[in-house]
């Protein structure tokens, strides 16, 4: 599960956050309250002119940055009803990847899937990143498509990979995970009985550290089981690689879940490939309520907000972009 982050809830924080009206209200107010109403008001009596005089270039300021950034956000919004990020909510109708993840029956597996035309996700009201996506989307298995995948649908593969296997794979709902992703049961004496637990980290080419698969071994602990998976797109350090021989605990990197999922039965693995890239594949969902989440700016930088703000307030740091 990807971790998220919280900001700090400071006024100018939410302007950025919130849509272009939050703002634009905001600077009306000042407006209206300091250089429409204030001069005309007896309430200060004496102490009048000296209140204006005080508050008037502290309000001039305030107003400037409100108005400029409602303004920013309104060009945003401009530019995502043409191709950019919107904060639109989530379409009501069920993508074509649903079958692949969180919400599927236990017995559930892999059925044959027909890849969506952009016409088709249109009359579906997908959104203009998921048309984008759809079709732009890879035609065959790579290291890039893994590593640019967000982290809700790189889970979401790993479990279908698993069920196209044959094995019955669970996955843990939104939310706090507690460590795990997906759990497998291959006790046929006791189909109740999960007997590996898999953690997902979709960090695209970064590396994983010992800490992470130390953290894996102890949730293995308090639940009784001796077998772990541990997947990512990208490589593992050699004290994260030493630990897990040591304790029971299979590495993944980005290479060797390529290989395993090219060798799948060709239709199997081109289903698999156009469910886990439908859509919108690569920007992330939230971590609380699943919707996709949009790029935004703060005074810390850049990072990802829940397209429902403030209905949603959850958060994720952006990957670092090589140069």
């Amino acid at each position: 599960m990807a971790r998220y982050r919280r900001k700090d809830e400071g006024l100018l924080t939410l302007a950025l956050q919130a849509p272009w009206y939050f703002s634009a209200v905001f600077a009306l107010a000042i407006f209206i309250g300091v250089f429409v109403w204030l001069p005309r008001t007896n309430v200060f009596g004496f102490y009048r002119a000296g209140i204006y005089g005080g508050i008037r270039p502290v309000a001039l300021i305030a107003l400037f940055i409100f108005s400029a950034i409602a303004l920013y956000k309104f060009l945003q919004q401009l530019a995502s009803e043409r191709g950019g990020y919107t904060y639109a909510f989530e379409p009501k109708a069920r993508p074509p990847w649903a079958d692949l993840g969180r919400g599927a029956t236990d017995d559930q597996r892999v059925e044959p899937t027909s890849q969506p035309t952009p016409g088709a996700l249109a009359d579906g009201h997908a959104s203009a990143a998921e048309a984008r996506s759809a079709i732009a989307r890879p035609t065959e298995w790579s290291l890039t498509v893994l590593r640019d995948m967000e982290w809700k649908r790189f889970e979401d593969l790993c479990l279908a990979f698993y069920r196209a296997k044959g094995i019955r794979a669970e996955s843990t709902p939104l939310g706090p995970d507690g460590g795990v992703d997906v759990r497998l049961y291959r006790d046929n004496a006791d189909p109740q009985r999960c007997t590996v637990i898999v953690q997902c980290k979709a960090w695209g080419e970064r590396s994983v550290g010992v800490k992470r698969i130390r953290e894996l071994r102890g949730v293995m602990a308090h639940e009784g089981v001796d077998k772990g998976f541990f997947m990512a797109p990208g490589r593992y350090t050699e004290e994260a690689r030493a630990f897990a021989a040591a304790n029971h605990i299979t590495l993944l990197d980005g290479r060797q879940f390529l290989a395993m999922l090219q060798r799948l039965p060709a239709e199997v693995s081109r289903n698999l490939l156009a469910a886990a890239t439908a859509g919108d594949w690569s920007t992330p969902s939230c971590p609380s309520c699943g919707t996709k989440m949009v790029a935004r700016e703060s005074v810390r930088g850049a990072y990802w907000g829940c397209a429902v703000f403030p209905k949603c307030r959850q958060t994720l740091g952006m990957r670092e972009c090589k140069t």
